[in-house]
């Protein structure tokens, strides 16, 4: 596993400037947000934008083999042309990545209107299976994988992402890992870590004290962070130990930055930690 951030810390600065922000804090690992993903999306002038990127990454010798796709994407959209819309957006932050040379992109199952009916919660099921089909294809073909997400309503069980990805029935197709959404609606973490097993192909990883989704730093909250951190090896994970992390995101920069270079200290602690026993 490597220690790493995602690049929301900084929202409000380029992608390549963010990247070089955090990296005098000490990190050298990354995930590309959400946020991120947008502007370069919107920009006038994106293949510049990669550019400046992967020109930083190489500058720096820093590593971004994580990004997370729109967030507010939903596709199970029960409006046929907000969901498509939703679809193409998604299309292009693969096709970004892949520019970027990432190799992991974080979707969040469809499905956010509330299901009264079966007719409807079977619906919403159909255009999850449909739709990351053709996601998975893509994501393939430019050499990425998708991980879905554990969020706090639907797709909360390991059970729940475990029965739609063997329906969806994809090689490009994983999960995504959020420790802080997985407190929250009281799961036994490690217990959920090693039933995702082999599946699992990201992390979001940040603390809370089970009220709410208050994405802090490991330590600011009730998650026994040596049990996690040894589940996933139990499991073999070997990719981005990321912190997502926007509880720490604090208007008063130097604060901010503060916070940034703890957190990187305790994701290193915590990564290097030795097996219990």
């Amino acid at each position: 596993m490597q220690p790493a951030i995602w690049t929301a810390m900084y929202a409000e600065q380029p992608l390549h400037e963010a990247l070089r922000t955090l990296h005098g804090h000490g990190w050298t690992a990354f995930e590309a947000s959400t946020e991120h993903m947008v502007a370069i999306e919107r920009d006038d002038a994106p293949e510049e934008r990669v550019a400046e990127v992967r020109s930083c990454l190489v500058e720096l010798g820093l590593a971004m083999p994580q990004a997370h796709a729109l967030l507010k994407a939903d596709v199970a959209h029960r409006d046929e042309l907000k969901r498509e819309k939703h679809v193409r957006r998604l299309a292009c932050h693969i096709d970004i990545a892949a520019q970027l040379g990432i190799s992991v992109i974080v979707i969040h199952p469809g499905g956010r209107q509330v299901a009264t009916t079966r007719a409807e919660w079977q619906r919403d099921w159909r255009l999850n299976v449909e739709t990351f089909r053709r996601l998975g294809d893509l994501a393939g073909e430019r050499g990425l994988r998708i991980g879905l997400e554990n969020l706090m309503g639907r797709y909360r069980a390991p059970y729940e992402l475990l029965d739609l990805i063997a329906a969806i029935d994809h090689p490009a197709i994983g999960v995504t890992f959020d420790s802080s959404h997985a407190n929250v609606v009281g799961l036994d973490l490690p217990a959920a870590i090693r039933e995702l097993g082999p599946l699992l192909v990201a992390t979001h990883i940040s603390d809370n004290d089970g009220s709410g989704d208050q994405h802090r730093t490991p330590g600011n909250g009730q998650v026994d962070w040596p049990a996690v951190v040894e589940a996933l090896r139990a499991v073999g994970y070997a990719g981005l130990f990321d912190l997502e992390i926007p509880g720490e995101r604090h208007a008063l920069l130097p604060l901010r930055a503060l916070q940034s270079r703890l957190a990187c200290q305790v994701a290193d602690w915590l990564v290097d930690l030795a097996p219990a026993g």
